[in-house]
């Protein structure tokens, strides 16, 4: 409970003393079966009270004391309309009681109705540990093609400079070929034409 509510809660604790006991002295100048009817009303409306005190901190115990407050302003008009005088001190502090009780509307609704704000922020990326094997076995895939490309990229069949065969690059013979004794053509034509025969792995 913050420390406004708790004001709040006091001003009316001092409200509805004043008027209980207000509402006692009429009792007690009241006569027969209107002073029955009295009692039975103080009663009730300290019933609520108490409730009202023990459900105020979740909300619910100020709107018991509005009808509280409700319920007495009533009974000041019936005692001034059956009985005859009308207690305007009592009257106006219930009145203020009334006033600072009243139910205030929710905007839960209103709030809810209203569009969604759309956040411009970028989403957080999320790094997550891969296990060794995955990443191993990323980091082969990744050198097993870009060795592959620079095997084909010269041409489709490569021959030693030292023999008249040519081969496929994905032969075992032409992976024994060194780098710098390697010779590439782009088809078979162009290795016929400078003297080269074609290797069984050649279809």
């Amino acid at each position: 409970m913050g420390e406004q509510s708790r004001f709040k809660l006091f001003i009316h604790a001092i409200i509805l003393l004043v008027l209980l006991l207000g509402l006692i002295n009429i009792i007690m100048i009241s006569k027969g079966k209107p002073a029955y009817i009295e009692l039975f009303g103080f009663f009730v409306l300290l019933l609520l009270t108490l409730i009202g005190f023990i459900g105020y901190s979740k909300t619910w115990g100020e709107r018991v004391f509005f009808f509280v407050f409700v319920f007495y302003l009533l009974n000041l008009v019936l005692v001034w309309y059956f009985i005859g005088p009308l207690y305007l001190s009592l009257l106006l502090l219930a009145v203020i009681g009334f006033l600072l009780s009243f139910p205030k509307r929710c905007h839960c609704q209103s709030e809810s109705k209203t569009a969604p704000t759309i956040s411009t922020e970028e989403p957080h990326s999320e790094v997550f540990d891969l296990p060794a094997e995955v990443v191993e076995e990323k980091k082969t895939k990744t050198t097993s093609r870009s060795t592959a490309k620079t095997k084909f990229t010269p041409g489709k069949f490569v021959a030693s400079k030292a023999s008249n065969i040519y081969h496929l690059p994905k032969c075992e013979w032409a992976k024994k070929i060194k780098p710098h004794r390697r010779t590439w053509f782009k088809n078979k034509e162009a290795a016929w034409e400078k003297g080269y025969r074609a290797h069984s792995c050649v279809e």
